[in-house]
């Protein structure tokens, strides 16, 4: 049993809405990935040069549009969504690492979305698969996990634990997911995002536009403290 609520119908109800939560996720998760392994998105690759979407089509580009659709920011976010809040319908014991997982992942989803809505859907024709996945991901997911993070918690955004040690931990997976599409754009000169598109604007305008988004998700963060002791009163 979570630590939140130990027993009664409010400790069932959390765990019933953090695993809806992950359901939700794991089902965009899904989907969007058949999608992308049978090659049922609409192509417009050709007018994004150096974007991700140039794979073979058919299953001989399977591999690739597999490894770059996990590779958007967007599908790490929805898969941390959904392992962590499986983790908390399955009654995982408060650590430091829980506290962190939550964080991040409210973080990386509150990210994706407004990243998306701002500097990604005013460029976008969405069609076919699309019209389902990408609001689904973008915005279904994310007023999920705030609705249910608001009625139920987990509440005390840094569970006790060292501030610092939290943090530090909550960045992990953003930093790994930085560093592996650098990684790989340098390898394949294809990147998810017009805004870290070596190709075209350089890796010290990359480097500007990841730090605006890290001090986007630190306001973020003091924006959820903020409610989140709010809530706890």
């Amino acid at each position: 049993m979570s630590d939140i609520f130990r027993a009664g119908p409010r400790a069932r109800g959390a765990r019933r809405a953090w695993g809806t939560v992950s359901g939700v996720a794991w089902f965009g998760v899904i989907v969007t990935n058949i999608g992308n392994i049978f090659d049922l998105y609409p192509r417009e690759s050709g007018n994004w040069p150096g974007l991700y979407g140039h794979s073979a089509h058919g299953m001989a580009g399977a591999a690739q549009r597999f490894i770059e659709g996990m590779s958007y920011f967007t599908m790490v976010s929805n898969i941390v969504v959904a392992i962590v809040f499986g983790l908390l319908a399955a009654g995982v014991r408060k650590t430091a690492w829980r506290v962190a997982l939550v964080n991040m992942a409210l973080l990386m989803i509150t990210v994706t979305s407004l990243v998306f809505l701002v500097a990604i859907l005013p460029f976008l024709h969405l069609r076919g698969l699309a019209l389902l996945t990408s609001p689904w991901q973008h915005v279904g997911v994310p007023v999920a996990v705030w609705v249910v993070w608001a009625l139920w918690g987990p509440r005390d955004f840094f569970g006790g634990f060292p501030r610092g040690q939290v943090l530090l931990r909550s960045y992990l997976i953003p930093w790994l997911w930085a560093a592996w599409m650098l990684g790989y754009g340098a390898v394949t000169h294809y990147y998810p995002y017009g805004f870290v598109n070596v190709n075209q604007i350089g890796y010290g305008s990359v480097m500007v536009s990841l730090c605006v988004v890290m001090i986007l998700a630190l306001l973020f963060e003091l924006l959820f403290n903020w409610i989140d002791r709010r809530l706890s009163k």
